[in-house]
């Protein structure tokens, strides 16, 4: 009789996103700071991370292309300098400020935030977007070369991923800035739609190379809602932003991977073009959105990443009922499979301690492991 073989992490997330599994609970904690993750550490009697991240329990591994570090990794000094190795940032050490290969600007030692000093198309025009281009993508193997070192090494304990944050849209409106970017969507339509279409031709480039060199999921980030509603209405969505991410998803759709999306707020209203395009993982969902709702209209098609919510619950509330409402999102979002427990967003150094724990318990609750 053949001995039955253990699957790793990443098989079992891939299972249940693809509803090979229903009942296994993948799950992913995150904290914007080490000093945060470090009191936690501490005040549950851990000795070292490596102790504490084993009883976490995290599936994913997120990695990134060079030229996403300075915003991936923004405050990390390390990560920083080895995008300046790479030729993919230059640090300017007298203001600590770092810039990118596109333009955007970031103190060296962000705090726990993502801030973008640099706006390189402000009033932006036909001769500007003319002229534009976005990074060279010559030499693929030095873009992907902290990936690589990254996939090589994590692949065995977590499922390991290109992270797609900074996407279309987000990356047009840092670099005309937010304000004016909103303004050019209804104003001057044809130079946001360039600008985006130019922005897709460069990730479509990566997508080919993360499908080439063998990442098992795909990843997208685009903020697209705030906590009421959407940025804009579903018909700019449609018009506006959807053919860019339908033409960036079907590269990894025509190669069998599954896409996870992030996107802050409340979509809701767009999640059935993101379906239709191929979306198969909403990250986050949040407590804007209405979970019994989803999980009713879309649960079959999507799996659900998130859902205990950072900005009232973990944050405010008693511990008591920190565990009550988490094991009551997950029953909720648990049902029929389709959900990969997280908070909400990355856990912020005000989230008390007591709270978190309480979390953690919750959890190992929901997971049979208390």
């Amino acid at each position: 009789m053949e001995a039955k073989v253990k699957k790793t992490k990443a098989e079992l997330t891939l299972a249940v996103i693809r509803r090979e599994n229903t009942t296994y609970l993948p799950s992913q904690i995150a904290f914007t700071t080490g000093a945060g993750k470090q009191k936690v550490v501490e005040a549950m009697g851990f000795s070292n991370w490596d102790d504490f991240d084993a009883y976490l329990d995290n599936h994913y591994k997120m990695t990134c292309q060079m030229d996403d570090v300075v915003c991936w990794y923004c405050g990390d000094i390390e990560k920083t300098k080895l995008a300046e190795v790479h030729n993919c940032a230059v640090v300017n050490w007298e203001t600590d400020r770092v810039r990118d290969r596109w333009g955007m600007e970031f103190d060296v030692n962000a705090p726990s935030g993502f801030f973008n000093y640099g706006h390189p198309l402000a009033d932006l025009d036909g001769e500007m977007l003319e002229k534009f281009k976005t990074p060279s993508l010559d030499d693929m193997d030095n873009l992907f070369s902290l990936a690589m070192e990254e996939k090589e090494k994590y692949s065995d304990d977590y499922l390991v991923f290109v992270n797609g944050y900074c996407g279309v849209f987000e990356r047009a409106f840092n670099l005309v800035g937010f304000e004016d970017f909103m303004a050019l969507l209804l104003t001057e339509p044809e130079l946001a739609y360039g600008l985006m279409e130019k922005i897709t031709d460069y990730k479509v480039e990566i997508a080919k190379e993360c499908v080439k060199r063998g990442f098992p999921m795909a990843h997208h980030g685009d903020d697209l809602g705030t906590q009421i509603t959407t940025f804009m209405s579903v018909d700019m969505f449609r018009q506006m932003i959807k053919p860019h991410l339908k033409r960036l998803f079907a590269v990894y759709k025509d190669a069998g991977l599954p896409i996870q999306m992030h996107s802050c707020g409340n979509v809701t209203d767009y999640i059935p073009d993101l379906i239709e395009i191929g979306l198969d993982v909403l990250e986050p969902v949040q407590s804007c959105m209405d979970f019994t709702y989803l999980k009713k209209e879309y649960g079959r098609d999507l799996t659900f990443y998130g859902g205990i919510d950072t900005q009232r619950l973990l944050t405010f509330e008693k511990p008591e009922k920190v565990y009550d409402e988490t094991l009551s999102v997950i029953d909720i979002l648990r049902k029929g499979g389709g959900l990969i427990i997280a908070p909400s967003q990355e856990l912020m150094p005000n989230v008390p301690v007591e709270n978190i724990i309480s979390m953690f318990k919750a959890i190992n609750k929901a997971k049979g492991r208390d």
